[in-house]
């Protein structure tokens, strides 16, 4: 009779489990919502959210090990020198600190941005029989200045350093000022993987997600 008893007692706290396991299976507008906070947010926190959630199906050694503030910074160095590449050699040299806070500036407004998921659908993974795709539909709101467009590299040849010094320092201080906001809609992709009756949701990797933004936002600033 006992051991009738624990056989049972064992079969419920499986099924209690299991149960658990599928009510705390997270929903694609929530695994978006992870990666979005990672690599768009630039938030630590939910970069182990996020390993977290793709240990199980990927395995702990293809999740990501990125220090978030060094790739930010490292991307506002990367635009900084490109920009500074086509100036003359005492020109940038004399503006470089400013450039970068234009930057800076930049790149804070797309961390900055917001998004509502309208609507998801499931379609037919082209690139793999039998599998499928989370097509979300996305709002993304961007922090715009007033009246100010993206820097012209044509208008920053022209001028000497001490006035590409101010032109730069106006830029920034109207990025950072940001009042308005400006809204443009996007598709982004989640890719179903199924493990042990489980359905998790894959994208692929982040460039996907951060080249659509990004080109959505200086796209957005040349309106």
């Amino acid at each position: 009779m006992k051991g009738t008893m624990r056989i049972v007692l064992v079969m419920l706290l499986f099924c209690i489990q299991n149960l658990s396991a599928q009510t705390d299976a997270l929903k694609p507008e929530q695994v978006f919502g992870i990666y979005f906070n990672t690599f768009v947010k630039q938030d630590e926190r939910a970069l182990q959210q996020l390993n977290d959630y793709l240990a199980p199906f990927l395995g702990t050694e293809n999740t990501y090990t990125i220090d978030l503030n060094k790739s930010f910074n490292d991307e506002i160095q990367v635009l900084t020198g490109n920009f500074l590449a086509n100036l003359p050699k005492e020109t940038a040299a004399a503006c470089q600190a400013e450039a970068g806070e234009y930057f800076s500036a930049l790149l804070n407004n797309v961390k900055n941005t917001g998004y509502v998921v309208k609507s998801t659908k499931e379609v037919k993974n082209e690139y793999a029989a039998n599998s499928w795709v989370t097509e979300l539909s996305v709002d993304l709101s961007f922090p715009v200045p007033a009246n100010v467009s993206t820097l012209k590299l044509e208008e920053a040849r022209k001028m000497n350093a001490e006035d590409l010094k101010s032109y730069l320092k106006n830029k920034t201080k109207a990025f950072a000022k940001s009042e308005k906001k400006s809204t443009v809609h996007q598709i982004f992709k989640l890719y179903q993987v199924k493990k042990e009756g489980n359905t998790y949701y894959w994208n692929g990797g982040p460039q996907e997600l951060v080249w659509k933004l990004n080109n959505s936002y200086f796209k957005s600033l040349n309106h």
